[in-house]
């Protein structure tokens, strides 16, 4: 998600454009919200940050051991800290509950798949870690870009067949889908494509079309029909990004969605972990909205048992 970049080199609408996903992976994530308006959101919130990270993507400086200590180790505290919040809740060890979390961190699915249960909002993490290996090999190959445009519409088409078949560990299948996402932003940064008012309006409307079309949800492998739903999450995301370099000049939002872009891997881990908590925290003015308790991120979708 965000990038161990120092302060003078971080650009504020990046930053921007991330915390405004984050929010809305948080809000995405509400039992209170319409059907209409989740879909809107899982158009494209999740591919806007593989785009933002291709907009960063320095194949030079991208070791295995540098996003392994970015990606990984973060993903790996969650889970430790997940089996320990069920010891707490339960009082007792569990020796099959923890070889069971222990799986699903491996699988690592945002959903359930058959007997493998979900590790929840931190299937992100080991995806874009995938995803930039991906990004690695086809760069490691000295060629012609028009052909590195074949390779990763290559890896693009791959990723949805596979994923209508299995899911594969690791979720390998999401991530060469996620590796086409962040080639897009490395296209659009490396020839400048400057986003007027004609180019907005076009992608707004493509954007407005792929939603009616279908589904996104990257999760659970929702992609149909795929050339269109892709399509209008890139749409989408050029539409964020025109609105963010537009509204840095308001330092206030500025500062508000940078902060939260700056740290969306701790959010992303605190947000997944609050609705395991096994202890009922909840801030007393956000007690109850719509009959739901209000949680330290949002308020729960799930029952805890």
């Amino acid at each position: 998600m965000s990038e161990k970049l120092s302060q003078k080199d971080r650009v504020k609408w990046i930053d921007m454009a991330r915390g405004f996903a984050m929010l809305l992976i948080i809000v995405g994530h509400c039992a209170g919200i319409s059907e209409t308006l989740k879909q809107i959101i899982f158009s494209f919130h999740v591919p806007l940050f593989f785009i933002l990270s291709g907009y960063v993507y320095r194949h030079k400086e991208k070791s295995i051991l540098k996003d392994f200590k970015q990606l990984i180790v973060p993903y790996m505290i969650s889970v430790f800290i997940i089996i320990i919040f069920n010891i707490y809740a339960n009082r007792s060890i569990s020796g099959d509950y923890i070889l069971q979390t222990l799986k699903s961190a491996l699988y690592a699915y945002g959903s359930d798949y058959g007997e493998i249960k979900l590790i929840g909002g931190l299937w992100f993490l080991p995806t874009i870690f995938v995803a930039r290996r991906f990004m690695n090999l086809a760069f490691s190959i000295d060629m012609k870009e028009h052909y590195r445009v074949v390779v990763f519409l290559f890896f693009t088409f791959l990723g949805v067949q596979i994923s209508r078949y299995v899911w594969v560990p690791l979720n390998i299948d999401v991530a060469l889908i996620a590796s086409g996402f962040m080639y897009v932003g490395y296209l659009l940064k490396t020839f400048r494509i400057n986003i007027n008012l004609d180019i907005l309006l076009g992608c707004f409307l493509i954007w407005i079309g792929a939603v009616k079309t279908g589904v996104l949800e990257m999760s659970t492998r929702v992609y149909d029909p795929w050339p269109v739903i892709f399509c209008g999450s890139v749409a989408a995301s050029i539409c964020v990004i025109y609105l963010c370099e537009k509204l840095e000049r308001f330092k206030i939002l500025q500062w508000t969605l940078s902060f939260v872009g700056m740290h969306t891997i701790l959010l992303l881990c605190i947000h997944d972990l609050d609705w395991r908590l096994p202890f009922g925290l909840w801030w007393g003015f956000l007690q109850n909205f719509e009959g739901q308790k209000v949680y330290f991120l949002f308020w729960r979708r799930y029952e805890r048992t």
